[in-house]
């Protein structure tokens, strides 16, 4: 199934036509609090987020560079963060799963000392 697909189970349509079920696939994710929700839109834009990324990978877009063109870090960074926080939730071990991936934030560190 395509990336996608997942993120719009938590659009509000088919959220609330599968009973809310889906968040359950969390069993880590933060209690909410009045200003902070934790619900399917919160994930359904951690998944967006996540998309957009691939998406970017998908088309051959650069992900460590900025707008103007200087070299930043901050986007690879931000993305890889956030999958592996979703992983939390889910309780698995990210770095098991992305085993060969995990030097994402070993580069990015390289990255940022060359520009110092």
């Amino acid at each position: 199934m395509e990336f996608g697909l997942w993120k719009y189970m938590f659009a509000n349509v088919q959220y609330r036509l599968s009973g809310g079920i889906f968040l359950r696939i969390f069993p880590n994710k933060p209690k909410s609090s009045q200003s902070l929700r934790f619900d399917n839109t919160y994930v359904f834009g951690e998944l967006d987020y996540i998309n957009n990324l691939r998406n970017r990978i998908a088309h051959h877009e650069p992900i460590c560079f900025g707008n103007p063109v200087c070299i930043d870090t901050f986007y690879a960074k931000n993305r890889y963060n956030r999958i592996m926080e979703l992983f939390r939730w889910m309780d698995i071990d990210g770095a098991s799963l992305l085993y060969g991936l995990g030097h994402i934030s070993n580069a990015c560190e390289q990255i940022d000392k060359l520009l110092q």
